[in-house]
């Protein structure tokens, strides 16, 4: 007879948290609307990712981390639109900065998880953070993450550069970078959340030295953590909308 929580092979499943960043103010999109509440397929933009990881059974709580003024918008979303009723969702306030937004959304699942009683460090449970301005992510991407997130604990995803890359300072090339080694990285990103919560302590006692270095999570854990971080396929249509020609993307 298998043990509750475990596959025939003997490894246990992994619960998943989605936590979706949704708390920038977008100014590079120069749109009276954030780009998260832009309109796609008659919808607010975030609902696209809300749905995707409400529909994938190994979600079990999804996190959506908002900027203070849109908290009470999104709370009345949640509720109208009866996500609760599907998984645990809520809505987080995030911070100035994308890794405070991270780091709140990691304080609040410590938090509950010691009102449950349970120790943080030794949760089995995965986190997927993801951006919001990725509409288009498949489910294919999500079990190929987790299918790595059972062997390694950090997972990402990412495509091979195809354009020359150049280190540029001053206007003056410095040095053309060697292409067949560079990939561009994506998300969601996938890590266990004891080695999460870890990495980010440890980067936020430090933070002045950091913070204008760090731009995804894998970094946080690439540079306090000795966790190697394991890159899977990325999408080519998991393109991120970022600037105002990108809203061309949401009507292709």
């Amino acid at each position: 007879m298998n043990r509750p929580g475990r596959r025939k092979n003997g490894r246990k499943k992994k619960a998943v948290t989605a936590v979706i960043l949704m708390a920038g103010s977008g100014k590079r999109m120069h749109t009276e609307e954030k780009k998260q509440f832009l309109p796609f397929h008659g919808k607010p933009l975030f609902y696209a990712s809300v749905e995707r990881f409400l529909a994938w059974e190994r979600c079990k709580e999804l996190l959506l981390i908002v900027g203070a003024e849109d908290q009470e918008r999104v709370e009345k979303i949640i509720e109208t639109e009866g996500w609760r009723k599907k998984k645990n969702v809520r809505a987080v306030k995030g911070g100035e900065e994308r890794f405070d937004s991270v780091y709140r959304a990691i304080s609040y699942m410590e938090g509950e998880k010691r009102k449950e009683n349970t120790v943080p460090a030794q949760t089995e449970e995965t986190v997927f953070i993801h951006d919001a301005a990725r509409p288009f992510f498949t489910e294919d991407l999500l079990e190929r993450l987790y299918r790595e997130s059972r062997i390694a604990k950090a997972v990402i995803p990412g495509l091979p550069v195809k354009d020359t890359i150049k280190l540029v300072e001053d206007g003056v090339v410095r040095e053309s970078l060697e292409r067949n080694l560079l990939y561009s990285v994506q998300t969601p990103q996938a890590f266990t959340f004891p080695l999460l919560l870890s990495a980010y302590q440890k980067f936020l006692a430090e933070r002045d030295l950091y913070k204008k270095k760090i731009t995804d999570d894998a970094m946080v854990i690439e540079l306090f953590s000795e966790e190697k971080v394991k890159l899977v396929p990325g999408e080519e249509k998991n393109q991120k909308i970022t600037v105002q020609e990108d809203i061309q993307l949401l009507y292709n």
